[in-house]
């Protein structure tokens, strides 16, 4: 995984192993969700491994321009532009993206899709990555996080470029 992780960014990435131990000895609400699958038989690997790995995926440390190659990856259907490396299959990459926009910012995807209309995928540590599909990417950091748990200025600064340059899928939106 981070491997695929580091292909995407198109440059080798670590895993930040204080940030792990945190995250793993906290993550009360993943646990329970992961024996609850587990339970109905929806998670088909033991729970705990499971949570493990989800854990490490989730503590790999990126920079904003890390995000923005991983974003540009996806608007090249697959391909890291400086790399040149095909990191994903190009039939795949229109499943991503709308799990990204319908998904990538947990409660506010809805909101976020209105306002700025972009596929994007926020992190707890305040970036963001959004895809404007077979075009760009735009990636922002900014760790102040708002109640949902996304960071404000970074959603403030990925709306404004997209209006600015109309990329959205709803048009410009501005505040």
């Amino acid at each position: 995984m981070l491997q695929n992780i580091s292909d995407f960014a198109g440059q080798p990435l670590t895993v930040l192993e204080k940030v792990y131990d945190s995250e793993y000895t906290t993550a009360f609400g993943n646990r329970a969700i992961a024996n609850l699958l587990y339970n109905y038989e929806r998670l088909y690997s033991d729970p705990e491994e499971a949570l493990r790995v989800y854990t490490r995926q989730c503590s790999i440390g990126v920079s904003a321009r890390d995000l923005g190659m991983m974003g540009a990856t996806l608007a090249n259907q697959g391909v890291n532009p400086v790399t040149g490396k095909r990191v994903m299959p190009a039939e795949h990459v229109p499943e991503l993206l709308a799990v990204m926009a319908t998904a990538g910012f947990y409660d506010e995807s809805g909101i976020w899709m209105y306002k700025a209309g972009l596929p994007a995928k926020t992190g707890v540590g305040g970036g963001i990555v959004a895809v404007v599909p077979g075009r760009f990417a735009i990636a922002a950091f900014s760790p102040r996080l708002n109640e949902a748990g996304n960071s404000v200025r970074s959603m403030k600064a990925i709306q404004d470029i997209a209006a600015e340059l109309g990329v959205g899928v709803f048009g410009p939106n501005p505040e």
